[in-house]
């Protein structure tokens, strides 16, 4: 098969004649623009660590992940005795097994994701070329509200996906369509529905000219993605599907109920992303395909979290957001530019105050915190290698060195609690008293093991408990 060529002077579609890069950006000042938001991302998420404002889901849980990775096993996560958790096809995470290695600590995991979600600015800068737009790139990826949620709620998976999605939109403008799809293609093993992503990648390359570029990413994309959707999650999980598979529409009918539903939030959801680009990125509508997969897996889904901006789901749309403003950038007349460009810093910057960014200017939030050394000594009393039960903000502080049991509000939060019987394998419990989150009825059902007898205390400590499982059953037990 012929393919047509685009030539790399162009951004892409056809007839466009502008140049991508009206002179390169040196690559130090990209440089620069990566440090200043990895050091504002680290300085976040380290002082909500500190904060006690980091838990199970998802610290937690993708700590245990890596745990398992690190000793060389098959991820195997439990909720409780009988039930384990396999949520999300991640084997890239198998890659932070050596730094959790080198330094086992749960802020080893957040400085790798503050890392990675930085060094995305560096190609979409260079892509944008020498001037104000590389710098108007640089604030508009680095606090979009996006990257707000993730770094401002714990640690994910998709970190991973960002810097590869940049590489990828940041080849997609040179024209580079087979570096394009490269760097995409390693997407399918960040997590299961990013196999969409890269066939609505691979949709736009073949569009663009690229035919069999295109094919095989849309094949080996969508092929994937039914392949760990499909076949392997429901294996693992011994049901429908992984976790977002539960909120599926179960009907065409239930698809347009659902999709109905929530509007307000939806549309705040694309208007945060949206805004942040001065809408230039709606110039370049294609490249925006590629964002649409996660649109819709968000809100053809019943669960409501996926619908609004406050969550991590937008993380991996922001390098697409962005790659769509430069290149509608490079499409407008050179008269307004300029006021597209400055629309796009003003409205990133009027978003801050709604984010997790705006913290950094609060002087309590970077106040000592003594009650989180108290907690800490608390949990030192847990021996490393035991199976803990821990209260939803303390799980994360000791996933990497324990066995936890992910019980939270987040698997259950309409269930009946679960029995003690659940949790007959557990040999210590970790119990905050101050948990601020209303008690669900997993979590009444998690209290009842301090109710058991089966437990004595060992430590408590500013309103945290941590007891251990009796050799002999206590007076209460039975």
């Amino acid at each position: 098969m012929t393919e047509a060529r685009t030539s790399p002077s162009t951004p892409g579609p056809a007839g466009a004649t502008r140049r991508l890069n009206d002179g390169r950006l040196p690559l130090w000042q990209a440089v620069v623009a990566f440090l200043v938001l990895a050091t504002l991302y680290v300085s976040v998420s380290f002082q909500q660590y500190r904060r006690m404002d980091a838990y199970i889901f998802d610290l937690g849980f993708f700590g245990s992940v890596v745990r398992d990775f690190a000793r060389g096993e098959l991820p195997e996560v439990p909720l409780t005795d009988t039930a384990t958790a396999a949520l999300h096809f991640s084997p890239a995470l198998a890659l932070l097994a050596p730094l959790v290695l080198l330094v086992g600590s749960p802020l080893t995991l957040l400085f790798a994701q503050a890392v990675a979600v930085a060094a995305g600015v560096v190609p979409l800068m260079r892509a944008a070329g020498a001037g104000v737009t590389a710098w108007v790139v640089a604030l508009s990826y680095g606090l979009a509200p996006g990257f707000g949620a993730l770094i401002g709620f714990d640690f994910h998976e998709v970190a991973l996906a960002v810097p590869l999605v940049s590489l990828s939109m940041a080849a997609m403008l040179r024209a580079d369509h087979p570096s394009a799809v490269l760097w995409a293609l390693p997407l399918i093993l960040v997590k299961e529905d990013l196999g969409l992503t890269v066939a609505a990648l691979g949709a736009v390359v073949f569009l663009r000219g690229s035919r069999r570029w295109g094919l095989l990413a849309v094949v080996v994309g969508a092929g994937a993605f039914l392949a760990i959707q499909g076949w392997l999650l429901p294996v693992l999980n011994g049901d429908s599907g992984g976790f977002s598979s539960k909120y599926a529409p179960t009907s065409p009918a239930d698809a347009l109920r659902i999709l109905a539903d929530g509007v307000p939030s939806k549309l705040r959801t694309v208007l945060f992303l949206l805004l942040p680009t001065g809408l230039l990125a709606l110039r370049a509508p294609m490249l925006l395909l590629v964002a649409l997969p996660t649109f819709g897996w968000r809100f053809l889904s019943d669960r409501y979290t996926y619908w609004d901006p406050w969550y991590q789901y937008d993380a991996v749309l922001v390098p697409v957001a962005v790659a769509a403003m430069i290149e509608g950038a490079r499409l407008v007349e050179d008269r307004v530019r300029g006021a597209f460009l400055g629309i796009a810093a003003l409205a990133t910057l009027a978003l801050v105050p709604q984010q997790a960014f705006s913290q950094v200017w609060q002087r309590d939030f970077w106040s000592e915190q003594p009650r989180t050394v108290a907690v800490d000594r608390a949990l030192d009393e847990i021996p490393t290698g035991s199976r803990v039960a821990a209260s939803d903000n303390l799980g994360a502080r000791i996933a990497l060195r324990t066995e936890l049991y992910l019980v939270g509000d987040t698997l259950a939060p309409d269930g009946p609690p679960a029995p003690a019987s659940e949790f007959d394998e557990v040999e210590w419990v970790a119990f905050d008293l101050r948990f601020p989150y209303p008690p669900t009825q997993e979590w009444r059902g998690f209290a009842q093991l301090l109710d058991s007898g089966a437990f004595e205390m060992v430590a408590d400590i500013d309103g945290v408990i941590v007891a251990q499982r009796r050799s002999e059953p206590g007076p209460g037990a039975g």
